[in-house]
């Protein structure tokens, strides 16, 4: 029997464990799942433990066949599904937990799922699934399926035929400087068809990247990187930070500064600095976007899976 239980009804070393073990098909849910353990462990009362999660940011679930533990998925109040689901999950047990995520998630707000193929697929599955007639949820339309390469960096296998440009670790000072290029990738890289642009949502999300020191950037060659006034040709940002991974998100390169080895260069510059912190740089490109597939290859950067996000 396929059951979906949540976190708070196993032991959370065990599931802490199953993610570690899997973490390189889960590394944003890793993140988020050490974050909701320092969450735990920062509540001033040692009886409320674990006893209202709905003061966090989201909830977990277990997915388990006879006490053997085969993925885990994370739901975010506002509907982002994460997922850690091996790639190996037997058909079997793929058939049997689509109506029963299905029944879980009847109710519950989506707009994006996002994870390896294997886990998207399933809760996509278990989305269209219908339940005595109806559909599982309020609203189960696709809106737009994305298709993605898995990449993990490996410095050995770096081309360097790119220049070495001088990469900087961008703070908030920077946000007007940097603002034409986050809007411009969240309007192109982010958003999914039908879906309008927010400016304000996007200031807010660069501001936390800034605060955060996740952000760099490659300056222009009008300026020397420092200053007030430093304008910037590309920039690249740390999406999720989990035990052993780092995964490397928001990459672009302003139009009139293409092909000319920015993006190389910025995931280059970030395999090797996880790289000094002891984790391994990772992450997914569109399958269609060949410039930027041959960009990561250069730089060090191989394929390792197939990753999906699909948007509702």
């Amino acid at each position: 029997m396929i059951y979906l239980y949540p976190l708070q009804q196993l032991p959370l070393e065990a599931v802490r464990d199953f993610v570690f073990n899997n973490e390189i098909f889960g590394v944003a849910l890793a993140e988020r799942l050490e974050q909701y353990t320092h969450y735990l462990n920062d509540k001033t009362s040692s009886d409320d433990k674990g006893k209202n999660p709905g003061e966090w940011i989201g909830d977990f679930f277990c997915l388990l066949e006879d006490q053997v533990l085969w993925g885990v998925i994370f739901v975010s109040k506002p509907g982002l599904v994460l997922t850690c689901v091996p790639q190996n999950l037997p058909d079997k047990v793929f058939k049997e937990a689509i109506p029963v995520i299905a029944n879980n998630f009847r109710q519950r707000k989506v707009y994006c799922v996002s994870g390896w193929s294997r886990g998207a697929q399933l809760v996509t599955a278990a989305l269209q699934e219908k339940i005595g007639g109806k559909e599982s949820s309020f609203s189960r339309q696709i809106i737009e399926h994305r298709q993605y390469l898995f990449m993990c960096y490996d410095s050995r296998r770096c081309q360097g035929n790119f220049p070495q440009y001088p990469v900087v670790q961008c703070n908030t000072e920077d946000l007007d400087a940097l603002y034409h290029l986050q809007s411009a990738y969240d309007t192109v890289e982010v958003l999914p068809k039908n879906h309008s642009f927010k400016p304000e949502l996007c200031r807010t999300n660069l501001q936390r990247l800034l605060q955060s020191g996740t952000l760099v950037a490659i300056p222009s060659s009008t300026c020397d990187g420092s200053g007030e006034n430093r304008q910037f040709m590309a920039k690249a940002n740390v999406s999720a930070l989990s035990w052993r991974f780092m995964l490397i998100g928001g990459v672009y390169t302003s139009d009139k500064f293409r092909r000319r080895g920015c993006a190389a260069r910025l995931v280059q510059w970030l395999g090797d600095f996880a790289a000094k912190n002891q984790k391994q740089a990772v992450l997914f490109v569109r399958q269609e976007n060949l410039a930027a597939r041959h960009s990561y290859e250069n730089a060090g950067f191989f394929f390792s899976g197939s990753y999906e996000i699909v948007y509702y």
